[in-house]
């Protein structure tokens, strides 16, 4: 053995033993009489970066690189000190040709992705990815990259992969990013269940407390929710995110003395400007428009944009400065979309138009087993058409057990696929028989009440509602296209796949109108029993408007059908944008305020104007 393997034997056990001053000092000894040799300036280069004398590493690693230029690993040392000194530049240009090498491939999707490359980038990951499975790192990447993308189901396998992979604990912040890819498709069980493992694992970490909160929320916890919030509240010693979060969700829960309560709890802590957020809303559902307007310009940059825009457009709106609020709507949405980018692929409107133009006739009706509940009423329209009054309404009638914008019919129609072409009466009668367990589980058993179950956008699923309740009554309620597009646009709307159609005025009106579609060609091709009620006509006359709607369902009359404030204050928290208004008494400002918006809606007037005549407006 020559002496110089012998030294290099010798440094690289100092190594090992992570002996670094000892490593270091053989192999720059070494160096000395063999300055080219590859491997002595990687093990003293190595040795430097463990002594943290990184600048002294660098110059080294040039040099074992210029020796040895296909020296991947050594390529890779190279740039991660250059990432990390700031010298982008030469850093980008050593990883530009990343040859497979999973480092050097991370490195070049961070630079794509910092560039805003993202297609890039995520390529560059699912290399690294390829040739390091177990590399939570480039998981977690790839799952920012898609995220960015749009891609929140991409993004979800992304993030799993990465908590699988991460020795245990692993990382909170691992959580945190699969929690806001869950919340973007709307998948609130999977949030809560993910929320909750993160505050096991990581029981004081903050921000996993305050996701906690805020997935038990939107799971329907509100109880529990209040806890995790009030908790992590008391974490903090001035308004931040907890004390934010909380006052929301009081906001959300119509508890109008309690957010008081607590903006003033929270002013004596810490008068910060944030807090004219909390006031704005809180005036602005007290009807003090003028004063919510003061506190709504106070609102400073640090509060999330979105948020901001829409109370001021509320206001605005109730003002009566129409450009105003059409204007800060338009900054709302246009945030949403930002923030939550489109998945590639088709849309929900083109979606939706692909399943009109394959829609065909339907199979012989499949027969229900004896003893089978009652069919379900199903209530549907364009979001922000009256369904969730209507809804309310009903839950007046000890007859019916009111579901309100549950996954009931989605999740039969994952766990069977094809169900609208289904031909075996047995896989139809299975199908059938889920969604009845599925609506137990949600609400316990109907004990003889019939099933509403209210989805707008359930108008497009009317195969697969015909399929499974052949006999069952649709409601339809209808509202002026016009009002009804401008009140989605208006709507600061989870953004899930749909509810993203309604962030642009245009793409709003052409979905308004591929649903209407989708809906007319389901009545042309299927024997549905449908009943329409308006929405202007419940607001002008209620009982006029109830009457014929019981009666088409077989329900008797009640007086208390009429009575919304009297459903609204004993029902559960609203799910939908209409939580604000359900509780108010019948107002008519909402009928014809598209006229008011003519010149802003005059765009989209001849997508709509069809619908307006078919409809009889």
């Amino acid at each position: 053995m020559t002496d110089l393997q012998t030294t290099l034997r010798t440094a690289a056990e100092a190594l090992r033993r992570r002996d670094f001053d000892a490593a270091h000092a053989i192999s720059s000894a070494a160096l000395a009489q063999a300055p080219a040799e590859p491997a002595l300036l990687g093990i003293t280069a190595l040795a430097l970066l463990q002594l943290d004398r990184r600048d002294e590493a660098i110059p080294l690693l040039r040099r074992q690189l210029a020796v040895t230029p296909q020296d991947r690993a050594a390529r890779f040392n190279l740039a991660t000190l250059l990432t990390a000194s700031g010298d982008a530049a030469e850093a980008k240009a050593l990883v530009s040709d990343h040859g497979g090498h999973p480092g050097l491939a991370r490195l070049a999707g961070y630079f794509h992705q910092q560039e805003g490359a993202i297609d890039q980038a995520a390529a560059a990951y699912r290399t690294a990815i390829e040739a390091a499975p177990q590399d939570w790192e480039s998981w977690n990447n790839l799952g920012n990259a898609l995220s960015d993308l749009g891609d929140s189901s991409g993004a979800i396998s992304a993030f799993e992969n990465a908590i699988n992979r991460i020795p245990p604990p692993g990382l909170p912040e691992l959580f945190l990013n699969l929690n806001q890819s869950l919340s973007a498709i709307t998948d609130r069980e999977k949030r809560l269940h993910t929320a909750e493992e993160a505050a096991r694992r990581f029981p004081d970490h903050h921000a996993v407390r305050i996701e906690l909160g805020l997935a038990q929320a939107a799971a329907g916890h509100r109880d529990l929710a209040e806890q995790t919030l009030r908790l992590a509240a008391a974490a903090e010693d001035h308004f931040g995110e907890a004390r934010l979060e909380l006052g929301l969700l009081l906001e959300n829960d119509n508890r109008l003395d309690e957010l008081d309560a607590h903006i003033a709890e929270c002013e004596a802590l810490d008068p910060r400007p944030e807090l004219a957020f909390l006031k704005a809303w809180s005036l602005r559902r007290r009807d003090r428009f003028e004063e919510a307007e003061q506190e709504a310009r106070r609102i400073p940059d640090t509060i999330n944009p979105i948020r901001t825009a829409q109370v001021r457009a509320e206001v605005a709106e109730r003002l009566g400065q129409t450009d105003e609020a059409f204007r800060q709507f338009t900054q709302m949405n246009a945030g949403s979309r930002l923030a939550h980018p489109p998945a590639p692929g088709l849309n929900y409107r083109e979606t939706i138009a692909a399943q009109t133009a394959a829609m065909s006739a339907p199979l012989a009706p499949a027969p229900a087993a004896s003893g089978a509940p009652q069919n379900p009423v199903f209530i549907v329209g364009s979001p922000r058409s009256g369904t969730t009054l209507l809804d309310t309404l009903l839950t007046a009638l000890p007859e019916v057990q009111v579901f309100e914008e549950q996954p009931t019919l989605s999740t039969v129609e994952h766990e069977f696929p094809g169900l609208e072409s289904e031909a075996d009466p047995a896989r139809v009668a299975a199908a059938r028989a889920r969604y009845f367990e599925i609506a137990a589980s949600l609400q316990g058993g109907a004990n003889g009440r019939r099933v509403v179950d209210k989805m707008p956008l359930h108008m497009t699923h009317m195969p697969v509602i015909h399929r499974l309740f052949p006999n069952a009554d649709i409601v339809l309620v209808e509202r002026h296209p016009a009002d009804a597009v401008l009140s989605c646009f208006m709507a600061n709307f989870s953004p899930n796949f749909a509810m993203q159609s309604y962030t642009d005025l245009t793409e709003a009106a052409r979905t308004y109108a591929a649903v209407f579609e989708n809906f007319a060609r389901a009545r042309e091709l299927l024997p549905l029993r449908v009943h329409e009620v308006r929405y202007e006509r419940m607001i002008a006359d209620l009982e006029g408007e109830m009457r014929p709607l019981l009666e088409f369902l077989g329900l008797p009359w009640r007086e208390a059908v009429l009575d919304n404030q009297g459903s609204a204050a004993k029902r559960a928290t609203v799910r939908t944008a209409s939580y604000a208004q359900i509780g108010e008494p019948l107002y008519q400002r909402a009928v014809g305020r598209w006229e008011r918006y003519a010149e802003h809606l005059e765009p989209v007037m001849p997508v709509l104007q069809p619908w307006i005549s078919r409809l009889g407006y």
